[in-house]
Formats: C-alpha cells, sequence, structure tokens
C-alpha cells in the first residue's frame, strides 16, 4: 500500500487529486494539511482521510510513501525540497516553480535524494497529445518550426481576493495559472527546449471589472476569506524564440472582451496540427498534411481520456516502477524560462535573451 499526504486542501485536491488517488486500489490518502482548519475537517471527513494537519512540516515526520502538493505556487519548490529530503515522493502542481534558480534547486534535490519527483501537467496525458507526441517523434510533422497556444476567458478571474490575484503568492496571473498548462503541453508534444529570446507583455485592463471565475469551485471553499487585492495581471502575452530557429506565441487571460477558450498549433514542414478546445466537440483535432501532391485534412480518431486520472495513475506508476517520470528537468526549466521571461520582459520593456 502507497501512503500519500496531500499539502493544500482545495480545489484541486478536492476535485482531481483526492478522488483519483482514491480510485486506485494500493494507495491510501493518509494524511491531508492546510492552514484553514475548517477547510482541512471538511475535506478530511467528505474523504475520510485520517489524519489531518496545519503544519506541512510535521505532516512530512509521518510514515508516507509520497507527497501530492496542491499549495499556493510560492510555496511548491521549498515543499518539494523538504518532502524529497524527508524520503517522500513528490508530485508538484503546477506552476513546478517561479524562477529557474528554483528549478536548478529542486532537481538538485532530486539527484541527491533519488525520489520521484513529476510536476502536474494533466493536458500530456490527454489523448490527442499522446497521438500528436507520437506522430512529432516518429518525423510525420517534419520540422517544427511555428508554435501557438492561447488560453482566454471572457471575465473568469479564479479565487478574486485570495492567494490567486496575490503577487508574491501565486507569482504572476493568467500566465501562470493556465497559460503554463498551454506552453507545456505544445512544447512536450513538439520536443521543443533552448528558448533563446523571449518578448513579454502584460495588462491590466480589468481591475474594475473583476468577476470571479467559478474557480475554485464554491463548495470548495470553506473558511475562504478573500481580503487581498488584484495584484496580478489579467492578459499576459509572449513571443518566444528558440535556439533552433523555431518560435511559440502563447496568450493567456482571465478577462477580456475577447473570443473564448483555448487552442494550440503548430506548423511542420511535412504537416500541422490544430488542437481546439477539447471541450467542444464541434471542433475536432485536425492534421493539415498533403498526400500525393494533394493538400489534405486527417481528422484523427482520439482515444477519450480523463487527463487527471491517467495523470495520477502514472504517478503511482513511476513510484512503484521506480521510473523516472516525463516531465524532465530541461522541460520544465524551459517552461519557467518563458514564463520568467514574459513577466520580465514586461516589466522592463526590452527583450529578455538566454
Amino acid at each position: 500500500m502507497i501512503k500519500i499526504g496531500i499539502i493544500g486542501a482545495g480545489g484541486i485536491s478536492q476535485v482531481s487529486h483526492i478522488p483519483n488517488l482514491q480510485k486506485i486500489g494500493e494507495v491510501k490518502v493518509e494524511a491531508i494539511c492546510d492552514v484553514n482548519e475548517e477547510k482541512l475537517n471538511f475535506v478530511s471527513e467528505k474523504f475520510n482521510i485520517p489524519k489531518k494537519f496545519t503544519d506541512w512540516e510535521k505532516m512530512l515526520d509521518e510514515d508516507l510513501d509520497a507527497v501530492v502538493i496542491c499549495s499556493p505556487n510560492a510555496y511548491h519548490s521549498i515543499q518539494s525540497i523538504k518532502a524529497m529530503e524527508k524520503g517522500k515522493h513528490v508530485l508538484c502542481e503546477k506552476p513546478i516553480c517561479l524562477t529557474v534558480e528554483e528549478v536548478e534547486n529542486l532537481f538538485k534535490t532530486v539527484e541527491k535524494t533519488k525520489k520521484i519527483f513529476m510536476g502536474a501537467f494533466p493536458r500530456r496525458f490527454l489523448g490527442e497529445t499522446v497521438i500528436l507526441k507520437k506522430l512529432v517523434d516518429d518525423g510525420f510533422f517534419g520540422e517544427i518550426y511555428y508554435l501557438k497556444a492561447s488560453y482566454l476567458r471572457r471575465r473568469g478571474i479564479p479565487g478574486l481576493g485570495t492567494w490567486f490575484t496575490n503577487k508574491k503568492l501565486a507569482g504572476g496571473g493568467p500566465m501562470m495559472d493556465v497559460g503554463v498548462h498551454m506552453i507545456d503541453m505544445i512544447l512536450y508534444i513538439a520536443g521543443l527546449k533552448d528558448p533563446e529570446i523571449v518578448i513579454g507583455a502584460t495588462f491590466e485592463k480589468f481591475k474594475d471589472k473583476a468577476v470571479d471565475g467559478g474557480w475554485p469551485p464554491v463548495d470548495t471553499r470553506k473558511g475562504d476569506k478573500p481580503e487581498g487585492k488584484i495584484e496580478v495581471e489579467d492578459l499576459a502575452t509572449g513571443f518566444v524564440k528558440f535556439k533552433n530557429g523555431a518560435v511559440l506565441f502563447v496568450e493567456a487571460s482571465w478577462a477580456g472582451n475577447s473570443e473564448t477558450g483555448l487552442k494550440a498549433s503548430l506548423f511542420g514542414t511535412k504537416a500541422g496540427a490544430q488542437l481546439p478546445d477539447p471541450q467542444n466537440p464541434q471542433l475536432p483535432v485536425r492534421i493539415y498534411s498533403e498526400t500525393n501532391g494533394i493538400i489534405s485534412d486527417i481528422f484523427p480518431e482520439i482515444p477519450k481520456k480523463d487527463p487527471y486520472f491517467e495523470e495520477i495513475k502514472y504517478f503511482v506508476e513511476c513510484i512503484k516502477e521506480e521510473k523516472q517520470p516525463i516531465t524532465t528537468k530541461e522541460e520544465i526549466i524551459t517552461v519557467v524560462k518563458i514564463i520568467e521571461g514574459i513577466y520580465k520582459s514586461a516589466e522592463r520593456n526590452e527583450p529578455v535573451k538566454y
């Protein structure tokens, strides 16, 4: 039996991690920690978790095999490091780290402790991601030279007035929150690393029109007291040039007078692909190709997968089989460099070079 502790009893724990962990027979969620005692008691009782803590470091002294980290972003790095030093494997929610320095320190601990460390990027486990990744690796798309990724909401600021909109705790707004998913997914599919130049811009146009976006779900917010200000952007956008000459354009917003949804595209010398919003069945995954000189579109049959369950199941497999996860140091550093570069470029009003 693999015994697991959870740091953070918020929405992602209640909706994704705990229910999916409890679907796996050889896993027991043994302990949970949160500074919000009302929420802690509610979640502990709801999911029948025997041990509860308000101090995460004390929870790490328990006899646990692994820890799932679902705390505010600013704590991800230090809690991951401490957990591994205490002999626990780690699944850490995104963003894994806020700075490149944090990534370096984290993976020094991975190398020293030999523990399993995995970043929680569920979009890697979508059916379309799995299929397109295999095609890219097999050379079907040829050289991939241009990528686009977009995640836009009309009026959807999560946790309005809580840590989500606190600059110190969150590190940033929608680019840190949802843009990170799209960047990781499209770069994982394309196999791109090593950003060279990042140009970014951020905007704060909707502070006086802020509307709660419904995340976390209302019934998961026990004891929350949203009192903070909105200190982060409502839209961020970036242009990234990689050392091999490829380019990525990315945009993420919580609020704006724009189209909504998420989508991504990749352009290759042999074929291209569009990944539309998976919630919209009218827009299937489309591959743009050429067959015997005839321009053609392919609509692949995509297997239906619950990416959150697949992610959890895979993490447990990594522990049992003592194998390294698919979220590598180089990939995590690439994503962190891009997001850190977007914010630095926006602040300095100049490109960031690596």
